[in-house]
């Protein structure tokens, strides 16, 4: 079974509240749950909308088609009538929206009055498009009754939209002829969690104690995930009055021991880079996340784009090795954070966590994660020797890292080239000497990258390739088509720099193509110049939206 709601309005009628809510509602019925946001960079007005998709089955991105469409307004009706299935329903509130032609597609409710008449506001429409909802689709309406007192912490607020909510199930109920049913399975351990808190949560469990970042979407969701579970976790949280303090504060933070990270998208990373660099020449370990929009400038900073792989691969300037990781799905992004952390210490070295607005702001049903088997590795040198140098040339180029204030030694470091000890020089054998040690750790690095994940046909004809948050689409895509008899693989990175080559080495000679959303084929000419395979077959979107595995099946069958 599966069913795709679509919820459609301006910004500020509570097109999430509604969203969040069913989402909790399908996930605790026990069903998997994808919701994806599409909104505009304003406040109020505009056409935003949520689609939720709900299915028995593991379900990893959003899809074409839409089930059962939420108008909350006329716009949404003429914009998405065309996508509803030959059995789906338009609800919407027949007092405000005028559609003369009602029939069994169109589905009218006093939404509003509902809303007056049991909560005493019109601000509980979205309560009352929540029963409808939950009534149509023959639910549990004690599941929605929890979740809608979780909802309002207020008793009373809380009554108010229960009875609200109970009115509009009703009246949802009393639909018979529609086919989508979600009657309740099961009591299970999933989570419904988004990217953005996934990788704040990964940041948690590792053991960081300082964030550092100025808002900038999407970026700006990891920071308000920390800042909400700061006093739990002592975390200092710090709003920095620009990206360049943000870094310079976390490099700080970490040269004195404590695990930092920091948070921005393309636009403040491209302020960040002097730091990055700072990181890279006095090897303190920091760990940034790139929250990925369009550009260049402002772009469109609602939407989302793989559009600055090269960019956070080739910032800064000088030759420094860093450790670049794509999550491929929130669960990946919470194991992924945890290993940027980790490799930022042991080979003192900026970690470059690269998501999306799509992978930050979706939300998706995982099972339980896995916390037993974790291990956090600082490697701090607690009891260093007398003649400690902080920049020790070692054939592994990993200098022993000991903290400020360590008793009986000094610690030294500084932004121009310098000698073992840390202090300053323009010895030209040392200066070549320190460049080599650095990009030893480079190579060291290499060893710790993830290969792609593989999935298909063992004897393929076509392999997709792909890398981040594409990884739901595709997969979906690759399963279709195997089902309808296509010969296809698809090879997915979430490891991205230093780039792991042994799989693409093992398929270089099959027909390859490259599934990325940006308009130049980054990913492509990644491969290209780190392994000299030419991917010239490419599916590319960047209009904003992520990929959807219709749309891929559809390019992939064009191509073939």
């Amino acid at each position: 079974m599966e069913l795709r709601i679509v919820i459609g309005g301006e910004a500020g009628q509570g097109i999430q509240t509604i969203s969040t809510i069913m989402s909790k509602f399908f996930l605790r019925s026990g069903y998997y749950v994808f919701t994806e946001q599409s909104y505009q960079s304003r406040i109020r007005g505009g056409h935003n909308f949520t689609q939720v998709r709900v299915s028995t089955d593991p379900i990893l991105s959003p899809d074409d088609g839409i089930d059962i469409l939420v108008a909350l307004n006329g716009e949404t009706i003429d914009l998405h009538k065309e996508e509803v299935s030959q059995n789906g329903v338009i609800i919407y509130d027949s007092e405000l929206i005028n559609y003369e032609d009602v029939n069994r597609l169109f589905f009218g409710v006093p939404l509003q009055r509902i809303a007056l008449e049991n909560a005493k506001t019109k601000l509980a429409v979205n309560s009352s498009a929540c029963g409808v909802l939950v009534g149509l689709l023959d639910g549990d309406f004690s599941i929605l009754e929890t979740i809608m007192r979780e909802q309002f912490k207020d008793p009373e607020i809380g009554e108010k939209n229960v009875l609200t909510a109970r009115a509009g199930y009703e009246i949802g109920n009393g639909r018979k002829d529609f086919s989508f049913k979600t009657p309740f399975l099961t009591v299970n351990n999933r989570l419904l969690i988004d990217g953005g808190s996934a990788v704040g949560f990964g940041a948690i469990v590792a053991g960081c104690r300082f964030l550092s970042a100025y808002p900038m979407t999407p970026g700006t969701a990891v920071m308000n995930y920390l800042a909400g579970h700061s006093k739990r976790y002592n975390i200092v949280v710090e709003q920095a009055e620009d990206e360049i303090s943000a870094i310079n504060m976390v490099l700080g933070a970490s040269f004195a021991g404590v695990r930092s990270m920091v948070t921005t998208s393309g636009g403040g990373f491209a302020l960040m880079v002097e730091g990055l660099s700072l990181a890279g020449m006095t090897e303190t370990p920091c760990v940034i996340h790139v929250g990925q929009r369009p550009g260049p400038a402002t772009g469109l900073p609602t939407r989302t784009e793989q559009g600055e792989l090269l960019f956070v691969i080739n910032a800064g300037h000088g030759e420094f090795p860093r450790y670049v990781t794509a999550p491929r799905d929130a669960r990946d992004a919470f194991y992924k954070t945890i290993k940027a952390f980790n490799l930022a210490d042991k080979y003192q070295i900026p970690s470059i966590i690269l998501t999306d607005q799509f992978l930050v702001d979706s939300m998706v049903t995982i099972e339980d994660l896995e916390l037993n088997n974790i291990k956090i590795e600082r490697y701090i040198e607690y009891n260093p020797i007398r003649d400690y140098k902080r920049h020790l040339i070692t054939e592994s180029g990993i200098s022993p890292r000991a903290l400020p204030g360590t008793e009986g030694i000094l610690v030294i470091t500084d932004s121009d080239e310098h000698d073992e000890e840390g202090h300053i020089t323009e010895d030209l054998s040392i200066r070549k000497r320190l460049v080599e040690k650095r990009l030893k750790k480079g190579e060291l690095l290499k060893g710790d990258v993830e290969e792609p994940i593989y999935f298909g046909v063992s004897d393929p004809d076509v392999i997709l390739v792909g890398w981040g948050s594409t990884y739901g689409a595709m997969k979906e895509s690759a399963d279709r088509l195997i089902k309808e008899g296509f010969n296809v693989g698809l090879l997915h990175f979430s490891d991205v720099y230093p780039l792991p080559y042994k799989q693409l080495e093992k398929y270089k000679n099959k027909r390859l193509i490259c599934v990325e959303g940006n308009a130049t084929g980054q990913f492509a000419l990644l491969i290209k110049r780190e392994t000299g395979i030419d991917i010239k077959e490419k599916i590319l979107k960047y209009n904003g939206r992520p990929f959807t595995p219709s749309e891929i099946v559809k390019e992939v069958k064009k191509i073939w």
